[in-house]
Formats: C-alpha cells, sequence, structure tokens
C-alpha cells in the first residue's frame, strides 16, 4: 500500500525554496533512509511526508495514518520527569492510564531506560531524552516513525542499543529516518534517498553493507544481553540466541561473552 506520493512538490518559505520538485512514492513498510549534507533539505523532506510541511506546488498524497515523530532536538527544560511526561503524551490518545502506564513500563524496559523513570528530563543524558522521545512517538502506535538524526549525540554503545530496539519494531510500521552515520543506514534501511539542494538526487536500493557476523552461543542469563552491543539479537531457544556484531568488532564481544561464562556455539560472516 502506498502511504506517501509526491508529483513535483516544492516547499517555499520566506522566500526560500526547502524542497524543489520532489517525485517520490513510499510504500508501507519500507525503512527508508534520508541522506545528504547539512541544509541539503533532509530534514525538511521528512516533514513533508509527514505533513508537518505542506507543500506549497505540486501534489502530495498522503495515507490516514498514525503518525509518531521525534525531533533532532529534544525540548530543553521540561519540569516532568519521564513517566509523568511520556503518561501526559500518552493521554492524548489513550483513555486509560493504566494501559497507558503498561505500555510505558513495557518500551521502557525494552530501550533500557527504566531506572531513568522518576529522573527529570532536564537532567537526562543526550541518549535517555532521545530514546524517551521515540517512546513517546511509539506509544500511539504509529504506522509511521519519522526520526530525524536520531544518533545525533548518542555514544558508541547508545548508537547501536537504539538500533537493535529499531530492528525489533514490526515489519508492517514504516520507518523513515534522516541520518548521515553509516551505522543507522546500513543496519536499518531498505532503501536511501540522497538529497541535494532541497532535491532527490538519488534513490536506491542498493546499500553497500560492512561485514557483519553472526555470533551464537548459549548465555546462562538473558539479562547479558543489556551488555553486549550488538545490531541486532535473536532468541533461538530458551538459552541460545543469535547475535549480529560488526565484523571488526566481534571479537571483542567474543570475549565479553566468555568473560560472562557463555558458551559460543558458531561464528559466521555475513555481509
Amino acid at each position: 500500500m502506498k502511504i506517501f506520493e509526491a508529483n513535483n512538490a516544492c516547499k517555499k518559505i520566506d522566500g526560500r525554496m526547502l524542497i524543489n520538485e520532489v517525485s517520490i512514492s513510499i510504500s508501507q513498510g519500507e525503512r527508508v533512509a534520508i541522506t545528504g549534507k547539512n541544509g541539503s533539505g533532509k530534514s525538511s523532506l521528512l516533514k513533508l511526508i509527514g505533513g508537518i510541511f505542506t507543500e506549497t506546488e505540486g501534489q502530495v498524497k498522503r495515507a490516514q495514518l498514525n503518525i509518531g515523530y521525534v525531533p533532532e532536538h529534544f525540548p530543553e527544560n521540561i519540569r516532568f520527569n519521564i513517566q509523568d511526561y511520556l503518561m501526559l503524551m500518552g493521554k492524548m490518545s489513550s483513555n486509560s492510564d493504566e494501559g497507558i502506564l503498561k505500555r510505558i513500563e513495557k518500551y521502557a524496559e525494552q530501550f533500557a531506560i527504566t531506572e531513568f523513570l522518576t529522573t527529570p528530563l532536564k537532567n537526562c543524558s543526550k541518549g535517555t531524552k532521545q530514546k524517551a522521545g521515540i517512546i513517546q512517538s511509539l506509544l500511539n502506535n504509529p504506522d509511521l516513525l519519522l526520526l530525524d538524526e536520531p544518533l545525533t549525540g548518542l555514544d558508541d554503545k547508545a548508537k547501536i542499543e537504539l538500533l537493535n530496539q529499531l530492528n525489533t519494531l514490526q515489519r508492517d510500521q514504516t520507518i523513515i529516518f534522516t541520518a548521515h552515520e553509516s551505522l543507522l543506514i546500513e543496519g536499518l534501511a531498505d532503501r536511501v534517498l540522497t538529497v541535494e539542494s532541497g532535491r532527490i538526487v538519488s534513490d536506491s536500493t542498493t546499500i553497500k553493507k560492512e561485514k557483519v557476523r553472526l555470533i551464537r552461543a548459549k548465555i546462562p542469563t538473558r539479562e547479558i544481553l543489556a551488555e553486549i552491543p550488538s545490531i541486532r539479537h535473536e532468541f533461538v531457544g530458551g538459552d541460545s540466541v543469535e547475535i549480529i556484531v560488526l565484523a571488526k568488532e566481534s571479537d571483542k564481544i567474543l570475549t565479553m561473552l566468555l568473560e560472562r561464562e557463555c558458551s559460543i556455539l558458531e561464528l559466521t560472516e555475513k555481509r
């Protein structure tokens, strides 16, 4: 199903052309990266797709969707703690406090921020704020998730954790994100749009991938995986897990697993 179509769409603000004659269609379930230099129009295209911007010229068709949007910069000096903020945001789409709280707790565990739920947002790290923003966007079960530079300001461990969590989302959820780092593009996208001066200059489904390795291991407890930086992992039995890691990081991760009394069953190179 097509969720977005544009035909020669333009967006002009105060005489400046932000989006210039864009023609594109996006289908449900796609994972689309928008890349380009700073000021190229990446964020503007993301906002056009989501309906945050409306076209000033051309034609645009958008499916009626629940949309979750996470801006690049989280609002500063919010006086609420994370749980209160998420409860407030959740009430905009639900009348059940109990149901909202259960979903907040589920996502907080999934994104590893349970211990910060009672921490004021203004005191949280960039990574924790970013995860809170993503949880907020997921509370209304979005059909379309829009992420503007979601890895900005995160350390390497937080970047990999966030990528891992995004890969666990349902495949019928469309994810469109701006990015300039290869980690998120290679680890999540199945399509890459390159933008220059508000125009799409490349639309490719051929994505150069770094070499990765699959580690299959037996683990004493599932909690160990919270300490292991991976692109993604999947349980294949009660105590067995398959872990996808960057090839250049595999020796370090194998050492971490062995130090935690895990048994390595298989190591396979993939691309």
